[in-house]
């Protein structure tokens, strides 16, 4: 995690899949009506594979999607770093989410149905995947 201190979570946060090739944005296609710095606030239950959560990439872990397409992709070179990376093949990561998010803030309720998501919360992937954040999503401009 890049950040040092415990953040909140916003929309466009990066998260990486220990089991997963690249990592990808948190999306919130509706806000909670709770924002910080303007930046709407992610909660426990903004956790859905295909509207939250997107696919990391090819999966790497020990029991990758059962009957998951088999993809190539380019590898991940970070925003601002240069250099091409060699391609990656193998079976496309589907996330298949264990609950909510885990370690979340539960002094501080998001719109009274669940509480924040921090920098030091996490999800769990049956694939054996654990998905952190890498950025709080304050740096993020839609």
């Amino acid at each position: 995690m890049a950040e040092e201190e415990e953040s909140y979570l916003v929309r466009g946060a990066m998260l990486y899949c220990n089991c997963g090739s690249h990592p990808r944005r948190l999306n919130l296609p509706k806000c909670h009506g709770v924002y910080v710095l303007n930046h709407p606030v992610i909660r426990e239950d903004d956790c859905e594979p295909g509207k939250n959560i997107s696919y990391f990439g090819v999966c790497l872990g020990e029991t990758p999607p059962a009957g998951a397409e088999e993809i190539l992709l380019d590898q991940y070179v970070p925003e601002g770093e240069t250099g091409t990376g060699e391609e990656i093949q193998g079976p496309r990561c589907a996330p298949d989410i264990i609950g909510k998010w885990r370690s979340t803030n539960e002094a501080t309720c998001v719109s009274g149905d669940g509480t924040a998501v921090t920098t030091n919360s996490y999800l769990v992937c049956r694939c054996g995947g654990l998905i952190q954040p890498i950025t709080n999503g304050h740096e993020y401009e839609e």
